[in-house]
């Protein structure tokens, strides 16, 4: 057994026990058929650029079609709670970024956000025939969903994100210590990220031979970065599902290298130019931008909400709120009623 954790070096005995017991289930009740016969139930499909992606037709009279994309460490198993819900308005895509699950692994190439942001705006309007869309995203899946509102204003009509963009400098106090707040949160929180941008593979060799250890490493982050008052609506079979989904597809590499690309910040001048809504979750130890910051990386901003409960997976922390916060950020973009 592994030494008892360093409680003061960010680890807690709360989060590891939850980790064991985890792994236990998993061991010894968790039922993978049962969980890919879930799966295959919700229609799945390839790009002809090699991503995977779920497709919910709406069940209304004209949804609107809706791109949802989550980042790491999760999967589309984050959204599926949500999905029967949405389609009510939407007709709801949801793809795998490149290098994850089921998509193709571009483990050679210059993956940017942008580059990504692209094939996602191909899918949905040169593939699906989408020609406007709404898109809500996630950690990463909220970096690409800026770069489409930022390079894709022709088909995509409003964004919102979990994970704002920064504009280029800090200007007022409160930016300030925001900025002060974000580097502290880099320093104690961010280690993962830090080996992760450095030394990808290496992890990954670890990671890729020991289930228990590819376990420990996903589960941590949904354990620690979902808000205390939300965490017991992580299921277990959620959480495995997603941990089994890279462990069969050996993607943890090719998703960790996302960390090691270049990151491309907002340029003086730059700006997302569509309608955004930013929707803050609530989660332990995250700063939150003051408005004026994301007013000018966003100067279409239309709502910026700072949940009180729900935290950094809120589709599986609480699936009510989520549906909610995707239809009050979109519901200007409802086709009228009138429209023959």
């Amino acid at each position: 057994m592994p030494a008892p954790p360093v409680l003061d070096g960010g680890e807690t005995a709360d989060t590891i026990s939850r980790i064991e017991e985890l792994v236990r289930y998993w061991r010894d009740s968790y039922d993978w058929r049962r969980q890919e016969k879930r799966l295959n139930a919700f229609p799945q499909f390839r790009s002809s650029t090699g991503l995977h992606y779920l497709r919910i037709p709406g069940t209304g009279r004209d949804p609107l079609p809706l791109l949802l994309t989550n980042g790491w460490p999760s999967s589309f198993v984050e959204y599926l709670n949500v999905l029967g819900p949405l389609s009510a308005n939407f007709t709801v895509v949801v793809p795998t970024l490149p290098g994850f699950g089921f998509s193709d692994r571009y483990a050679t190439d210059d993956v940017s956000q942008e580059l990504v942001a692209d094939l996602f705006d191909q899918l949905m309007v040169s593939e699906l025939g989408h020609r406007h869309y709404v898109a809500h995203g996630d950690d990463i899946g909220g970096g690409i969903v800026n770069r489409l509102g930022q390079h894709h204003a022709d088909s995509v009509l409003a964004i919102q994100t979990a994970n704002p963009l920064s504009p280029p400098a800090a200007l007022t106090d409160a930016e300030r210590d925001f900025v002060a707040a974000e580097q502290e949160w880099d320093a104690t929180e961010g280690a993962y990220a830090h080996v992760q941008e450095t030394r990808p593979q290496i992890l990954a060799y670890g990671l890729n031979d020991s289930p228990l250890g590819l376990a420990a490493w996903i589960l941590e982050k949904f354990l620690t970065w979902s808000d205390p008052a939300t965490r017991d609506q992580l299921s277990a079979d959620d959480l495995l599902t997603t941990v089994m989904i890279y462990w069969v597809t050996e993607t943890i590499s090719t998703s960790m290298r996302r960390y090691a690309l270049p990151y491309k910040p907002l340029l003086p001048g730059e700006s997302v130019p569509v309608p955004t809504s930013v929707l803050l979750p609530h989660e332990p130890k995250l700063p939150v931008p003051p408005e004026s910051w994301l007013r000018r990386a966003y100067p279409n901003l239309t709502r910026r909400v700072v949940l009180g409960e729900g935290g950094h997976f809120l589709a599986l922390e609480s699936p009510s709120r989520f549906v909610a916060e995707i239809e009050a950020a979109f519901r200007p973009y409802f086709p009228s009623p009138d429209k023959p």
